[in-house]
């Protein structure tokens, strides 16, 4: 019984291998035939036989290679691979082809023309035998669609043999902080900024664990990392100025924040690979560092202009004040225009210039307080006209424009402070209070 099983098994084999082997050969002999819905990348071979579908995709990949674009990326540099270090492999394709589905394209890239292609471009970077590998089995990969242009960042295949190393630093004095800035920055440091991720200064600042800060300690601190910021490729989405500007803040570095209007400090890493950013104090100083893979490129911030405008002298009038005196009740404080470009270089030569911003902070009028004067029949308090609204007649004060190098004096109203940076005069009429201030111009 077992003779007749064992048998009847031996038979089986032996009639499925030559069913099989009849089957093989016929594939050899006649060719494959491929069913509907067979593709090769984008190319449709379907119900085609083996040597009917190795000549179309013959044709295909001819034109394929016509259109190829393959762009190498790293950081912020892209360059193309020439064409010819990539070859289409037809029959490998075939082979490995499975009929009514969609199948990868197989192209093999030229180790030796990649390697002189990454040497050229990348100098500064040292490409293993096993680096240039892994590279150029990525970019077979991405060739398996057939679809162009194929973008191919190298960082991915290699992102492990290229070291951090610090890409941008910035510091500002201080002699103390405060116990919450102190907190701040530990929780700046160590921060990482994750590939296409935006980071929000505000949002980091405004965190229960920082504690309290005022919008002087975080505008500080944002203007350090702004600075830093400017010495990389990160797009800035959201950046402000104050009023006045800060003395310990260097004009055109500066980000302002403010917790009541929401004002924020935001940018967004535009790269493949991630960064940190590194923030002590010590010796007397915030130190901030951003570390990462290295860039191709080298950015240079610098303010190549910085003009200064001397406030205007605003004087009123009062009958409290003696004569001989004059009170300033309020010191001025000088404009400034200060224009920021930076540089992008390669080895040290100049690839282009950006200007980054402009930026203007108004100068503060100083404003002095005069007694009336008893002779001047126009400066007199006259009760009546006063209570009654009637303007006094005669008394003129007249108004010039700002300049770099004048400090003018200008009417009580300041009317023509808004009116711009000229040299062009005019005479304002006041009317003054029983106390002797003016309560409206003209």
């Amino acid at each position: 019984m077992n003779r007749k099983i064992v048998s009847i098994s031996l038979s089986s084999i032996l009639l499925l291998f030559l069913f099989t082997g009849v089957a093989l050969a016929s594939d050899f002999r006649f060719g494959k035939h491929y069913t509907d819905h067979t593709y090769v990348g984008p190319f449709n071979i379907s119900n085609h036989k083996t040597n009917q579908a190795k000549s179309k995709l013959a044709s295909d990949f001819s034109e394929l290679q016509t259109k190829l674009e393959v762009n190498l990326i790293y950081q912020d540099t892209q360059f193309s691979l020439p064409p010819e270090t990539i070859k289409f492999d037809i029959d490998m394709t075939l082979a490995n082809a499975s009929s009514g589905e969609d199948n990868p394209i197989i192209a093999t890239v030229s180790r030796d023309g990649l390697r002189t292609v990454l040497s050229q471009q990348l100098p500064q970077i040292r490409f293993t035998e096993g680096a240039v590998d892994s590279v150029a089995a990525g970019i077979e990969e991405e060739l398996q669609t057939g679809i162009m242009p194929r973008n191919v960042h190298i960082t991915d295949y290699i992102e492990n043999e290229i070291p951090f190393e610090v890409v941008a630093s910035s510091e500002n004095s201080i002699d103390t902080i405060s116990p919450s800035l102190s907190k701040a920055i530990q929780t700046l440091d160590d921060v990482a900024i994750e590939p296409y991720e935006s980071f929000s200064m505000l949002e980091l600042l405004t965190n229960s664990e920082v504690g309290p800060l005022t919008d002087e300690e975080m505008t500080f601190l944002s203007s350090i990392l702004y600075t830093a910021i400017l010495q990389t490729n990160f797009q800035i989405a959201e950046r402000n100025i104050s009023t006045t500007i800060s003395p310990f803040i260097q004009p055109g570095f500066e980000a302002s924040m403010n917790q009541t209007l929401g004002l924020d400090f935001k940018f967004t890493n535009p790269n493949k690979t991630d960064f940190t950013i590194r923030s002590a104090w010590s010796a007397g100083a915030i130190h901030l560092s951003i570390e990462g893979r290295p860039f191709y490129y080298s950015y240079e911030p610098s303010t190549t202009n910085i003009e200064t405008y001397k406030p205007r002298t605003m004087r009123q009038y009062s009958a409290f004040i003696d004569d001989g005196q004059v009170v300033v009740s309020q010191e001025g404080k000088e404009g400034i225009e200060a224009i920021v470009q930076r540089t992008r270089s390669v080895d040290g030569q100049v690839v282009d210039t950006e200007q980054i911003s402009e930026d203007f902070y108004a100068p503060i009028h100083r404003i002095e307080v005069h007694p009336l004067v008893k002779g001047n029949a126009s400066q007199t308090t006259d009760a009546e006209n006063v209570e009654t609204g009637l303007p006094q007649s005669g008394g003129s004060q007249t108004a010039t424009g700002y300049e770099s190098s004048n400090a003018d004096e200008i009417d009580a109203d300041g009317s023509n402070a808004i009116n711009g940076y000229n040299n062009q005069e005019s005479t304002e009429e006041i009317i003054y209070d029983k106390s002797g201030l003016p309560i409206s111009g003209k």
